[in-house]
């Protein structure tokens, strides 16, 4: 197996860049969303909403001339850190050192081949890395007395960045927009929670989901939470135009910390949960998995009580197959995978995989794809869940982290060729 490895380059960052004044920043981002409206109004009107829906995907690359790679932070250690890439043949894994432990990976919407590497919770720093040549293009820090939270999502017209941070200093959650290009702050909205985690647009591109886990820290004290005995975890829904709050929700469960997403096409939220159980008199597990819908209560997914207890209290990440209606949970304390029946709320099966959390859905929506910190990737028919065992792979030496990205990049002309028969 080939492995490639990218150091870091020196990169010069400008802080001046995100001290403009909030008032021109909000400007700025007026503009943008003013140049998006004014193209959606001048383009033709699409005769369905399932095609009107992926419009704004117009830049990623058809399946015919697309290669699908498996996307993840990895590593252990500070001179390890790095993201990694895989290809669907399995065998060219790539890596950039980063000098810092990743949580979050998203493909950038305007520019298929990079990829955004957000830091992982009390970190600082996103980068851009290019997936063909392994550089770092941009990198990007909070602005003073805010640390990152590991994730963020891009608008639907691909114009803005949403980066999920907290303001440490008065224990605030904050949604920052960003330009999707330099990458400065044009403005911030509050999350109406503490510590959010995992953010989502919705399908309507006016709409933004947000998981606020209800954790208070400080990077004085590392990770640790400083508020088990108040916190509250809410589910909220903000306007991306403005961060009005548009709806707010919760779970019966006071310990219980919602932390990861996912949206279906219909408008759908899968939530993963962790509990807090350290601090419940009451020890028995409860459920972690939840779907909602807006403007209707969270749904807890029933599950059997031996499946309960395996998750130990923790489920790492969550993601959707809407060709199925089918949504799938990772928890690494219990390594294990689990899955449902989205519309009839019904549990269809699960994975045994150790320290499983990665999880993600094939671009092609034929499988499900699972990772974990011994370097395995497996692969689930999305439509049975059996394992398609002859795709299995152990990277050596790697440790892939909490999350998996499944994308499909074009392929270069002058590779096609030969990418195609090393497939074959």
């Amino acid at each position: 197996m080939k492995i490639t490895v990218k150091k870091p380059q020196a990169y010069r960052h400008n802080p001046a860049a995100n001290n403009a004044p909030t008032d021109m920043r909000r400007r700025r981002y007026l503009i943008l969303l003013a140049a998006a409206h004014l193209a959606a109004i001048s383009a033709k009107p699409f005769a369905n909403k399932a095609i009107a829906n992926v419009a704004d995907k117009s830049n990623l690359p058809s399946a015919n001339n697309s290669q699908q790679w498996w996307v993840s932070a990895q590593g252990k250690d500070d001179d390890n850190y790095s993201l990694a890439w895989l290809n669907q043949s399995l065998s060219n894994l790539q890596k950039t050192i980063t000098g810092f432990r990743g949580h979050g990976v998203i493909q950038h919407p305007k520019n298929p081949y990079s990829i955004l590497f957000i830091a992982r919770r009390p970190g600082t720093t996103g980068l851009q890395i290019n997936l063909l040549s392994g550089e770092i293009e941009k990198r990007f820090e909070c602005q003073h007395s805010r640390h990152m939270e590991g994730h963020a999502c891009f608008s639907k017209d691909g114009l803005v960045l949403f980066t999920s941070e907290s303001d440490f200093k008065n224990g605030v959650g904050k949604i920052v927009v960003r330009d999707s290009h330099s990458y400065q702050v044009l403005d911030e909205y509050n999350s109406h929670g503490i510590g959010p985690h995992e953010i989502k647009p919705m399908p309507d591109g006016q709409t933004l989901v947000i998981a606020n886990g209800g954790l208070r820290t400080h990077p004085s004290s590392g990770r640790k939470v400083l508020n088990l005995d108040s916190m509250h975890s809410t589910l909220t829904y903000i306007n991306t135009a403005t961060g009005e709050l548009i709806e707010e929700h919760q779970v019966a469960h006071r310990k219980a910390s919602i932390r990861h997403l996912d949206v279906a096409s219909d408008g759908t939220v899968a939530i993963a949960m962790q509990i807090q159980q350290a601090e419940m008199a009451d020890q028995n597990p409860t459920s972690l998995s939840a779907i909602h819908l807006q403007r209707q209560a969270i749904k807890l997914l029933p599950q059997p009580s031996a499946i309960l207890r395996k998750l130990n209290d923790y489920l790492g990440s969550v993601a959707i197959n809407n060709q199925y209606r089918t949504v799938g949970f990772t928890s690494p304390r219990g390594n294990v995978a689990v899955f449902w029946q989205m519309d009839e709320q019904r549990f269809i099966g699960y994975h045994a995989l150790h320290d499983v959390c990665g999880l993600a859905v094939s671009p092609d929506q034929r499988y499900f794809v699972l990772s974990n910190s011994n370097g395995e990737i497996r692969q689930l028919d999305s439509k049975t869940l059996t394992e398609a065992t002859h795709l299995r792979c152990k990277i050596p030496n790697a440790h892939w982290d909490n999350h998996l990205l499944s994308v499909a990049v074009p392929i270069p002309e002058s590779k096609r060729e030969s990418i195609s028969g090393n497939l074959s």
